[in-house]
């Protein structure tokens, strides 16, 4: 068979993420093993270089790519130590994407099927006691499936190995399978379907995995273009899609940028230096609408369409604050900070390490009721909503969680769609 990889059933993404360091970074910058190193991928005066890891760093000579050839890198123990502008796709170029930024990109979790024998521990959550399925402990080295199954820790309900899978090759062994999914991922699927549904469907979830449970039905889904290049024999790190490996959730610097949009005068909203008259032109035709008329007409538009309409019309240049708070919600339903304090589980916050080195002075704690991270909601009437969206839009291409955030939850409203065709067929049968 042949080396095969893993991926996450909710967002495509592989768990193998490498990153290559940067020169002013520790080795312990890198992750992974980045494989088929060749000095031919590495720019002209990029400053990129290799090293033989094996040796002390008081020993360590830098080979720059005119220096080297391939076969030399075929040994084991050389590291890449990528400059700026490199595009080796063996791994993401830490110039491009931080170590902090891909925080849990390659540890996974499995929604396992509960056998007759199942009992509830004090840290399951609500759907686990209540549904078919429960949590496995954390993973950060997902194999070939061709190898073995994974490994996680700690051993929820004396599971040590599920066999995690994105297909069902054996359906008279469907229930031996494991879903294997990135933590953070499970979180945004459980904020679509609690926007959606009012509920967090995992049953849904389950659901969906084993109905469209082959290679092609999960190729076929339809996912960002990045990922469906990057889906190769091995994870391609194709530069430019670094935000593929970025945390959805924790997202560097997010938190201050939310934080700076509030303002506790937040009636109405006119970007600062606006020098035309609010007072509308009687040859203006919004300004012979009523009020819920133009409220309606608003509430239908992204805030391109918002911006645009404000340099055509003075009656929409001075916009009230709650109809940019539904113009935020409506649009941008994955910036959940807008309209939900659901914490984030203890699982989307730390990794299979972190747990194996707390685990001496934590037993009791992981048998326990696990903590959540707070989520802070943002004030409906102290947030700047329109300024928020400017700075986002200004911000985008640091965000690279953010977009990331954005490309799950469309995935995740791809799933639950599904689930509805899927359970309407159910009915009709």
């Amino acid at each position: 068979m042949g080396y095969s990889e893993i991926l996450c059933r909710i967002c495509g993404v592989s768990f193998n993420i490498n990153r290559h360091r940067t020169d002013q970074e520790p080795p312990s910058a890198a992750l992974g093993e980045s494989l088929f190193l060749d000095p031919e991928h590495c720019p002209d005066k990029g400053g990129c270089y290799f090293i033989k890891s094996s040796l002390p760093p008081d020993e360590q000579i830098k080979y720059y790519p005119a220096d080297i050839q391939e076969s030399d890198l075929d040994q084991d123990g050389w590291t890449h130590v990528a400059g700026p502008d490199c595009g080796h796709n063996g791994a993401y170029n830490g110039h491009r994407i931080s170590l902090e930024a891909m925080r849990g990109c390659n540890t996974f979790q499995c929604l396992v099927y509960k056998p007759e024998d199942w009992t509830s521990q004090t840290n399951d959550e609500d759907f686990e006691s209540k549904g078919k399925y429960f949590l496995s402990g954390l993973g950060d080295d997902m194999p070939s499936r061709d190898m073995a199954w994974p490994s996680v820790f700690p051993h929820r309900h004396d599971v040590d190995m599920p066999r995690a899978d994105e297909c069902i090759w054996n359906q008279d062994e469907a229930d031996e399978y494991a879903m294997p999914f990135h933590p953070t991922c499970l979180e945004i699927y459980k904020r679509v379907s609690l926007r959606r549904n009012g509920v967090v469907d995992i049953e849904g979830l389950t659901l969906w995995w084993r109905r469209e449970n082959t290679y092609d039905d999960f190729h076929h889904f339809p996912r960002d273009q990045g990922v469906n290049d990057a889906q190769e024999q091995w994870w391609s790190h194709d530069l430019g899609n670094e935000y593929l490996a970025a945390n959805p959730c924790l997202i560097p610097g997010f938190q201050s940028l939310l934080q700076s949009c509030r303002n506790s005068d937040t009636t109405d909203f006119e970007p600062a230096g606006t020098t035309s008259p609010t007072q509308a032109s009687t040859n203006d035709p919004f300004a012979k609408l009523p009020p819920e008329i133009q409220h309606s007409i608003l509430v239908h538009l992204d805030f391109k369409d918002v911006a645009n309409l404000r340099l055509t019309s003075r009656v929409f240049l001075q916009l009230p604050n709650s109809v940019l708070y539904e113009l935020t919600v409506r649009n941008t339903p994955w910036l959940y900070e807008a309209w939900t304090s659901r914490p984030l589980s203890f699982w989307a916050t730390t990794t299979q390490a972190e747990l194996e080195e707390q685990w001496e002075s934590t037993y009791d704690f992981l048998r326990s009721v696990n903590p959540t991270m707070p989520v802070h909601q943002l004030s409906r009437t102290e947030t700047n909503w329109l300024q928020l969206q400017i700075e986002i839009s200004r911000n985008w291409g640091k965000l690279l969680g953010l977009r990331n955030r954005r490309r799950i939850w469309k995935d995740c409203e791809e799933i639950l769609n599904r689930v509805d065709t899927i359970k309407a067929k159910d009915k009709t049968t």
